[in-house]
């Protein structure tokens, strides 16, 4: 019998397995003789591996298009297909934090617009140099201008002029239904989110140069300003949840929220000289200081006690989240040396807790990772973990590979990347856990928190965008414009002063930045650009502009500047000297180059028209 066993488990193998060996990458389809899908909540489509068994994304990985499909599929939906509610006329994601699944309608119980709002122009911003997509500036400007008119505190309270993190669904009026108050109850409100949306308000800014957005983050900057305090062991330098009216705390929440959000949005108000700046770096420098002696620090109590950041949730201090401490990892491979010596060390102690605290799999060699725990009671939110915070984690490990070097971070990266594309269905619904017969598809785990990572992740990893492709990935900089024609690509960056990368498939023999022409060079030391080849013949192209924000590049002299493509910039572009540690590091110096930090010693990248193999596992 056993024999028997085997001979038909031999030829159900031999007959399940179709490779293709296409673009340097061994793709397999599973057939059903093999787990069919990368994880049985994920039913939307059959698993892809290489040649190792290993995850690959689900459309195309051998062309380097699984992250692009599932961004084209998600904003398309966004933009096209989130209908009206039926009883207002506005806009779903306007009033409800959920759709259904077969009518796409709004249901759940309260509402989250301040983080999702925000994370939707962190999408955005990457978003739009990405693809040239103006209809999804539209879109999201769409949101802000609502939270604006519906969301934000009267300028006669304690908390003045600030966004409300939430409202009871379907509410035309934001700034009700906050977890662990009575449903009547208004005007309560979490000091971590009034950042995170000052900051999303500050970006749009920077893309469109709309100064009511510029006001917007200045209120939020000030409010925070004023209320933050020194922290302790057992209190946040802001509570998670307070009276936005009085400035009371509500719900005993004197600890919790993303302390890292705040730090974030007087940085970069800091960085361009937005008014007064002595007050604000003081209560960015109470924070991070808090943050590195509490939260940071193994000999304090507070060491990776990341409890309160979810809207719908009861305080509890007992409670941990990823959420915080992936962006606190973020914010540290992206600043580095300049916030602390120890970024390293820290930002990978914080993936490493992330991933023992809330992993799950690994699923043929991608791990997946869950929302939210608290003892006594099941995790949440997903056996199969959820594809917001999974690709969220992975794109801090890719950053954090671009940055070291570090192979294990690379597969990592990689694997839970490739895994998050199967949360996304062919018709551009996206599940925020997998199948299930309940609130599903989040507008924040499926489109504004998902959507941002795939975008990160190509930034610091070139390799992992589309091959045959011309494509701007990241910058230190927001882009108000952007044009692509063939073999030539025009944008206009927000910073006189920034490095941007891309990936094209032509060589650029012109890159101009303020009509004077850039220079190769072997490293970014100095204005010009840096030249990678890469396997098939695409190019990875790293600019440094200190003298000009409108940079053409193309492959000839047959354009010149005054015949510029581009329509006219979103409005000023900011000329102050940059922070040289601005998101530098994650741009310029890949770790391929260098090991050094970016103030460190001189970085080289290898000769244009070198190659440098292009490991693409999408």
């Amino acid at each position: 019998m056993a024999l028997c066993k085997r001979r038909r488990a031999a030829r159900f193998i031999a007959a399940a397995l179709a490779t293709a060996a296409l673009g340097g990458i061994t793709v397999t389809a599973i057939s059903a003789a093999q787990p069919p899908l990368a994880h049985p909540l994920l039913p939307w489509h059959r698993a892809v591996v290489d040649d190792q068994g290993k995850l690959l994304a689900w459309y195309r990985p051998q062309d380097g298009l699984g992250y692009d499909q599932v961004l084209r599929l998600g904003w398309r939906f966004i933009e096209r297909r989130v209908p009206p509610d039926r009883k207002t006329g506005a806009k779903v994601y306007l009033l409800y934090p959920v759709f259904h699944a077969q009518t796409l309608q709004g249901i759940y119980w309260q509402h989250n617009p301040a983080f999702l709002y925000a994370s939707f122009v962190d999408s955005l911003v990457s978003w739009y140099p990405y693809s040239g997509d103006r209809r999804a500036v539209t879109t999201v400007r769409g949101m802000l201008d609502y939270q604006l008119r519906h969301g934000t505190t009267p300028s006669s309270w304690a908390w003045s002029r600030v966004p409300f993190a939430t409202s009871c669904a379907g509410a035309r009026r934001y700034g009700g239904c906050l977890a662990g108050m009575p449903r009547r109850f208004y005007g309560g409100g979490e000091p971590d989110k009034v950042a995170l949306l000052g900051l999303g308000y500050l970006r749009f800014y920077e893309l469109t140069g709309d100064r009511r957005y510029l006001r917007a983050a200045v209120s939020a900057r000030s409010a925070l300003a004023r209320h933050v305090r020194p922290g302790d062991a057992n209190h946040t330098p802001w509570p998670f949840r307070v009276d936005l009216r009085t400035g009371a705390v509500l719900d005993g929440a004197q600890f919790g929220g993303m302390v890292v959000a705040p730090v974030r949005l007087l940085d970069e108000l800091i960085r361009i000289g937005a008014g007064t700046t002595a007050p604000y770096r003081r209560a960015r420098d109470l924070a991070w200081s808090w943050l590195l002696g509490n939260q940071l620090n193994p000999q304090s109590v507070a060491w990776n006690r990341w409890s309160g950041f979810y809207e719908d949730v009861p305080h509890n201090p007992a409670s941990r989240n990823q959420a915080s401490p992936t962006m606190t990892a973020y914010y540290l491979v992206l600043r580095g040396s300049a916030v602390d010596p120890s970024w390293r060390e820290h930002s990978e102690s914080l993936q490493e807790w992330v991933r023992s605290s809330f992993g799950q799999g690994p699923f043929l060699g991608a791990w997946a990772i869950d929302e939210q725990r608290a003892p006594g009671r099941p995790g949440c939110c997903s056996p199969a973990g959820l594809g917001s915070t999974t690709s969220r984690w992975a794109a801090v490990n890719a950053i954090l590979y671009s940055r070291t070097g570090d192979l294990r971070t690379r597969e990592l990266a990689v694997r839970s990347l490739n895994y998050a594309t199967y949360f996304a269905a062919s018709d551009g619904r996206i599940s925020c856990c997998g199948r299930r017969s309940y609130n599903g598809h989040w507008f924040s785990d499926g489109y504004g928190d998902f959507l941002r990572n795939f975008s990160w992740a190509m930034a610091a990893m070139p390799e992992l965008a589309p091959k045959r492709q011309d494509h701007f990935l990241g910058s230190t900089s927001v882009v108000q414009a952007v044009s692509y024609r063939p073999h030539e690509l025009e944008y206009t960056t927000f910073d006189r002063h920034a490095v941007d990368v891309l990936r094209l498939s032509y060589r650029p023999r012109v890159v101009l930045a303020g009509g004077a022409m850039l220079r190769a060079r072997g490293d970014l030391l100095g204005e010009g650009y840096v030249l990678q080849s890469l396997d098939g013949g695409d190019f990875v192209l790293r600019i440094r502009h200190d003298r000009g924000s409108r940079i053409p590049c193309r492959d000839s002299r047959r354009r010149s500047e005054a015949g510029s493509a581009l329509p006219p910039s979103g409005g000023r572009t900011n000329l102050g000297r940059p922070d040289p540690s601005n998101e530098l590091c994650a741009y310029a110096y890949p770790h391929s180059f260098s090991s050094s930090s970016c103030a460190g010693r001189r970085a080289r990248w290898p000769t244009p028209g070198r190659s440098s193999p292009s490991t693409s596992s999408t």
